[in-house]
């Protein structure tokens, strides 16, 4: 909870760029923009991430460097980037360039990779999950060094780099916000060495659970824990009746083949009222972003009544 009455709560749509045409797509981000909400968000995946494969999956950062151009006003990014797709360098120079395209409005963001059916398909790397964190880390200290010296050396286990330079350097100074994703205690680990923000997925008692955590190894490193903005990826379902909302969700899972009792607690679900109530659960916690996943056919009508009944209790 520690410096949540200073921050500003925000409200972000993750639009996710699978199983849509393009011009579906960029008319949802046009309207989350419409609507007022703070941030817009798309995905870090080479494949829809769940239900069949050979579907429409749009790339990320070509994406993401669209929606900048095609926005002015909201904040932007992924949600999140996934430390094994890119090599750091191309992903500092992919921050920079889409950070001057957006005139200062991305976020930058980084976790260890989860989705390994897509590594599988195209033939790349998937090493566990503790190498996975380590790439993490060290990726970090190359994009930070990247963005703010003028030539970086880094000899790591993973990632070796020689006198490199990255011109420009970000629009965003020092650089964009950084937000490390996940929950596991190693990831909050490098989230409280490198990070801006932490986002985390699951209901407010999980969420208080982690950031208990986070907390614990921001002090265990002399850093203060409300440097650190706690932002929180729920899905969402708004209808008039908790009946209505509880039907949208439970199709949303269904063509994903997902299983929605086994993640209720992840969304945000139900009436205004409902929804209100949720959100205050997690402020009380120390949350005070909520990054609200959409899929598609994105549902614009829920989206205005979240903007139209939900939003203005908190700002």
């Amino acid at each position: 909870m520690a410096g949540s009455e200073q921050r500003i709560n925000r409200f972000g749509v993750q639009l996710q760029a699978q199983r849509t045409s393009w011009s579906a797509y960029i008319d949802a981000v046009h309207a989350v923009e419409a609507l007022g909400f703070d941030s817009v968000w798309n995905f870090d995946h080479l494949l829809p991430f769940a239900g069949p494969v050979d579907e429409p999956c749009f790339e990320t950062w070509t994406t993401l460097a669209a929606m900048a151009a095609k926005t002015s006003r909201i904040r932007l990014g992924a949600l999140v980037n996934g430390v094994l797709y890119r090599d750091p360098a191309t992903l500092a120079k992919a921050t920079v360039t889409t950070d001057y395209i957006s005139n200062g409005r991305l976020e930058f963001t980084l976790g260890a990779a989860w989705a390994e059916r897509e590594f599988v398909a195209y033939g790349l790397p998937f090493p566990p999950v503790g190498e996975r964190m380590k790439r993490l880390d060290e990726a970090l200290d190359i994009v930070r060094a990247l963005w703010t010296q003028p030539r970086t050396t880094y000899l790591g286990t993973y990632y070796h780099i020689e006198d490199a330079p990255c011109e420009p350097k970000p629009l965003q100074r020092p650089y964009p916000p950084i937000t490390v994703g996940g929950g596991g205690r190693k990831t909050l680990h490098i989230a409280a060495k490198h990070a801006d923000g932490w986002n985390g997925i699951g209901s407010p008692a999980y969420m208080a659970e982690r950031i208990g955590i986070l907390h614990e190894e921001c002090r265990a490193i002399g850093r203060d824990p409300a440097a650190i903005e706690i932002s929180v990826h729920p899905n969402l379902a708004l209808a008039p009746t908790y009946a209505a909302a509880e039907t949208v969700a439970r199709t949303f899972c269904r063509n994903l083949q997902q299983d929605f009792e086994a993640e209720r607690g992840e969304w945000l679900l139900g009436t205004p009222d409902d929804v209100r109530r949720q959100i205050q659960a997690y402020i009380d916690v120390g949350v005070s972003h909520w990054i609200m996943a959409v899929g598609a056919p994105f549902d614009l009508d829920m989206l205005a009544l979240f903007a139209r009944e939900v939003m203005p209790a908190f700002r």
